[in-house]
């Protein structure tokens, strides 16, 4: 890393550690209504009605999440869903969250108040969240026992430390691409892990973020969403050695041959993506 993008990332993680102490660790220029969402899952009596209250005050996140309810790969029921009340209640929150989410990086890709290296980290990290959200579903819906709507909500998710430095970007309109992606590489996973913890999620899905980028690491146990993290970022780039990245034997995606289990299911990741990017 290059001496002027040490010392601002040096500062990225002042900030957030500063954000930390006060209690304010929120992602700058995302929408009012995703933020309140983010708010109000954070208490375990958050009721159904807490979250419609809040989609009702935003129509274009509330008809994203209609959508997607009655989008094939998510459909719980043989009739349409019409109501927001039974949307939320048949969906869960994990899909609320993941569709909040979505819908604050679509928005933000459409700002041009960001540099064009800035830019061009935005559109990257939702092509990426996209795949590894479709791939983290399929991945747990078909091959392990782990919940497929925290899975997909991890997919999403792992970008968060990203967007996180991107938006705060005005630090770093003087750098090159090349720096940018330096300072990402040092500390999206630690400030992602940050923001999970100031939300109040799972350790599981915490400890998937801060480790998405062990790409070789063995885990232990059973097989856990960080297992299934990394092997829905492998599968994006094309990586199918079972025998060097452990996620894709252990989840059961790629063989120590080489084998790809993923390949039968093309129809389905195209899917589950066109759900959430719709």
């Amino acid at each position: 890393m290059s001496s002027t993008a040490h010392v601002v990332g040096f500062s990225f993680v002042e900030r957030l550690a500063q954000d930390l102490r006060d209690e304010r660790l929120e992602l700058p220029a995302f929408p009012e209504a995703v933020i309140r969402i983010q708010r109000v899952l954070q208490s375990p009596d958050t009721r159904t009605e807490d979250v419609v209250r809040i989609l009702s005050s935003e129509p274009a996140l509330a008809a994203r999440l209609l959508r997607m309810a009655n989008s094939a790969e998510f459909r719980r029921v043989d009739q349409n869903i019409t109501d927001l009340k039974t949307a939320v209640a048949r969906m869960g929150f994990n899909i609320v969250r993941s569709v909040a989410v979505a819908f604050a990086m679509r928005q933000l890709r459409r700002k041009d108040t960001y540099s064009s290296t800035a830019q061009l980290q935005l559109e990257q990290a939702w092509e990426e969240s996209l795949a590894a959200s479709a791939a983290c579903f399929v991945i747990a819906k078909r091959f392990t026992r782990l919940n497929p709507d925290q899975a997909l909500l991890t997919g999403l998710l792992h970008v968060l430390g990203r967007l996180y430095i991107v938006m705060r970007s005005k630090d770093t309109a003087e750098l090159s691409d090349a720096e940018m992606r330096q300072i990402i590489d040092g500390w999206h996973a630690s400030i992602g892990k940050a923001i999970l913890e100031s939300w109040g999620l799972p350790d599981a899905l915490q400890h998937a973020i801060e480790h998405q980028d062990e790409l070789e690491a063995e885990q232990e146990g059973d097989v856990n969403l960080t297992d299934v993290l990394i092997a829905a970022k492998l599968q994006a780039r094309g990586e199918t050695d079972g025998k060097r990245f452990p996620a894709l034997r252990r989840t059961g995606v790629a063989a120590e041959d080489g084998g790809n289990a993923m390949e039968q299911y093309a129809e389905e990741l195209n899917s589950v993506r066109a759900s959430l990017s719709e």
